[in-house]
């Protein structure tokens, strides 16, 4: 069996059982190597610590939108979670329905609100009073609904 995450000998540092220093030969350097076995063991640790209660795990892509390890989230059963139209983008090329994508972040603009109602996103989390009256009239225009989460500051 393939030893998963990164290892060692004595003269050879190992990433899921291939040699980092041959990647780096083959792909030059500076490069990003990231574990594939490792990111399969850390999502199955953390959907099931939930058991059978009903969840939802949400990968936070602008932590690491690399095409890759959004793919094999996504391949775990992970849903998405997106801070840009751009985020949003990658993760529908990764496979993700737009039922499974929440879109996040302040500072959103009108092009990108009227790109997330358009396309029936899971949820858009709402920051504020103002753009919660800018998804209503685009939805509205849309003839469309828009699920919103509204996030409350409680200053």
């Amino acid at each position: 069996m393939t030893p998963t995450g990164f290892s060692h000998s004595s003269t050879e540092l190992y990433c899921d059982g291939v040699a980092v220093a041959a990647v780096a030969d083959a792909e030059g350097t500076p490069l990003y190597i990231y574990s594939a076995g490792e990111i399969r063991r850390r999502f199955r640790a953390l959907d099931d610590a939930f058991g059978e209660y009903p969840h939802a795990v949400h990968y936070a892509l602008k932590a690491n939108s690399t095409f890759a390890i959004v793919r094999l989230l996504r391949e775990l059963g992970s849903a998405a979670d997106a801070n840009s139209i751009w985020e949003i983008d990658v993760a529908r090329r990764a496979g993700f329905e737009p039922r499974e994508i929440v879109f996040t972040g302040v500072g959103k603009s009108g092009a990108e609100l009227e790109r997330a109602v358009s396309l029936g996103l899971k949820a858009i989390n709402v920051e504020s009073a103002g753009e919660l009256a800018r998804i209503e009239e685009i939805a509205k225009r849309l003839g469309r609904p828009a699920r919103v989460a509204v996030r409350v500051n409680p200053d």
